[in-house]
C-alpha cells in the first residue's frame, strides 16, 4: 500500500510480459495510433476515450486538461512543476518515482520500477513502472546522469488491450526484455543523455514494437537529423516501422496526431 497525499493505493509487483510476437506489416494498433500526441521533447498525451493522459508534459502551453500525469525521473525536463499545475485539476492523478512523487500534492502515488498499479487511474488504461538508467553516459566525474539506484522510469501503459512503451531517459537495457511486443515504443535517439539513434535503433530491434517512435530531440539536445538516423537503423536491422511525429501548430487541441515521413 503506498499512500501519499492522503490517497491510498496498492502496487503490484508487475507480472513477466509475454513472449513477443514478430512485427507485422501494415498492422498498426488502433486506439494508439489514433489517441498519441506528441507534445514536444519527451511528452506525449495520449488521449482514451474522454480521458487525457500526459507523459513528462514540457513546455505544453494549452491542451485539455490531464485526468492522469505521469513522471517519469526528476530532471526539469521531465518533471515541469509549471506544466503539471497548468494541467491538473483538482480530479487529476499523479504518478512518480518515489523522488518526485514527495514533491507533489494532491492524489499522487508512488511507485518504482518492477510495480503496478492495482486499479486503473484511467478506466481501460493499466500502468506499470519499468528501470530506465544509463549504462554509458557519465558526467564529468565519471557518473552517471541517470543512475539505476535513482529509481527512475519508464512505463508500459495497457490502454483497452494494447500496449505503449515510453522508455524514459536511458540506454539499452535488459529491462526492456519485458516490453518485447509492445504495440508502440517511444523512445530517446539524442545521445549525451541517453541512446543514440544507433543505441535506438538496436532497442527497437531488441523490442519489437509495431509501431517505434523516436523522441527527446527538437528541443534542448537532439536534432530531426538524430531521428532520421534513427529510422535508417531500424530500416536496417529489422521489419519495424518508424513515424518521426511532429508537434501540431494546434497541438493544445485534442486531434488526432500526424506523422511526417
Amino acid at each position: 500500500m503506498d499512500r501519499i497525499g492522503g490517497t491510498a493505493r496498492t502496487i503490484l509487483a508487475a507480472p513477466s510480459a509475454p513472449d513477443a510476437p514478430a512485427p507485422q506489416a501494415n498492422m498498426l494498433p488502433g486506439v494508439l495510433i489514433d489517441g498519441v500526441q506528441w507534445t514536444g521533447h519527451s511528452g506525449f498525451r495520449v488521449t482514451v476515450g474522454r480521458a487525457t493522459i500526459y507523459i513528462d508534459p514540457y513546455r505544453v502551453e494549452a491542451g485539455p486538461a490531464a485526468d492522469l500525469i505521469l513522471i517519469t525521473h526528476g530532471h526539469y525536463d521531465h518533471f515541469s512543476p509549471r506544466d503539471i499545475e497548468r494541467l491538473a485539476h483538482p480530479g487529476t492523478k499523479l504518478v512518480a518515482p518515489a523522488a518526485v512523487a514527495e514533491r507533489l500534492a494532491g492524489d499522487v502515488t508512488s511507485i518504482a520500477p518492477g510495480e503496478a498499479l492495482e486499479e486503473d487511474l484511467v478506466r481501460g488504461v493499466g500502468v506499470r513502472a519499468l528501470a530506465a538508467y544509463n549504462t554509458s553516459k557519465r558526467d564529468a566525474a565519471g557518473d552517471p546522469f541517470h543512475a539505476r539506484e535513482a529509481g527512475w522510469l519508464g512505463y508500459e501503459l495497457n490502454v483497452l488491450g494494447e500496449r505503449l512503451y515510453h522508455s524514459g531517459d536511458t540506454d539499452v537495457i535488459p529491462e526492456m526484455d519485458g516490453v518485447a511486443g509492445v504495440d508502440v515504443a517511444l523512445l530517446p535517439v539524442s545521445g549525451v543523455y541517453v541512446m543514440t539513434a544507433a543505441e535506438a535503433a538496436e532497442a527497437a530491434r531488441r523490442i519489437a514494437p509495431r509501431l517505434a517512435v523516436p523522441m527527446h530531440w527538437g528541443h534542448h539536445i537532439g536534432t530531426r537529423a538524430d531521428a532520421l538516423a534513427f529510422r535508417r537503423g531500424v530500416e536496417r536491422s529489422c521489419g519495424v516501422e518508424v513515424r518521426l511525429m511532429s508537434p501540431r501548430a494546434d497541438a493544445g487541441r485534442s486531434a488526432p496526431l500526424y506523422f511526417r515521413k
